[in-house]
């Protein structure tokens, strides 16, 4: 399987909150976002679904 690198910039504070709240879980936020993007690709939907309105 072929991986990509996906890189993001974040917050300083948000991040250490993120992994602070993903460690109680067993996670990382690395792992927590990589769960994320493959339960969406998966499964076809987003926890975003119906949330935002199309722009026509």
């Amino acid at each position: 399987m072929a991986e990509k690198l996906i890189q993001l910039r974040i917050d300083e504070d948000i991040k250490n909150k993120s992994d602070e709240i993903f460690a109680k879980q067993g996670l990382t936020t690395q792992g927590a976002i990589k769960v994320f993007l493959t339960q969406v690709g998966n499964t076809g939907y987003s926890p975003f679904d119906n949330l935002f309105r199309p722009k026509n």
